[in-house]
């Protein structure tokens, strides 16, 4: 707070310059008025003292510092890790069906034959979790084979016009 502030004029001393000005001397014999032996030695004494007690006082704030910094530390610990868990637990209820739903409904199609290309086209398109939530969303069979042929010749009409950009 105070690091660029420096004590001018005829009342600034600071401990290290060792000899203290009268008026800083005579606040001092104020303040302590009830010691019996008021003198210039004394005076630095009381000075030294309180050097030492404000020395001591802000030794105790760092140390307290340091343990709220732990607890803050441990209490961000704990944040986060409330966090990961409510993120993976949110995770798990919005996943969707996994591809292992929608091979089995894909097995479920009398019409698809699993070596054929529509079947490996569709694990493929699988990986697309919204391709997936859709595919297990269609309720017939014969939508559902539709879909997947429309999904194959919608990418095979990407694939050669891709082709024809480059040539």
């Amino acid at each position: 707070m105070f690091q660029r502030t420096a004590a001018t004029g005829e009342d600034a001393w600071t401990p290290s310059s060792g000899i203290v000005p009268s008026s800083i001397e005579k606040d001092t014999q104020l303040e302590d008025s009830e010691d019996s032996d008021i003198g210039p030695e004394s005076s630095v004494i009381n000075i030294k003292k309180k050097r030492e007690n404000f020395t001591n006082a802000n030794t105790y704030k760092k140390a307290k510092k340091k343990v709220g910094g732990a607890q803050k530390l441990s209490h961000q610990i704990d944040r986060l890790c409330e966090a990961v868990e409510r993120r993976s637990s949110n995770k798990n209820d919005t996943l969707g069906p996994s591809i292992t739903q929608a091979i089995e409904e894909l097995d479920a199609i009398p019409d698809i034959d699993p070596l054929g290309q529509i079947y490996m086209f569709a694990t493929r398109l699988f990986l697309d979790k919204d391709k997936r939530e859709l595919f297990v969303a269609l309720k017939h069979n014969e939508v559902k084979v539709a879909w997947l042929m429309n999904e194959k010749n919608v990418q095979e009409e990407k694939e050669n016009s891709l082709f024809t950009k480059l040539f």
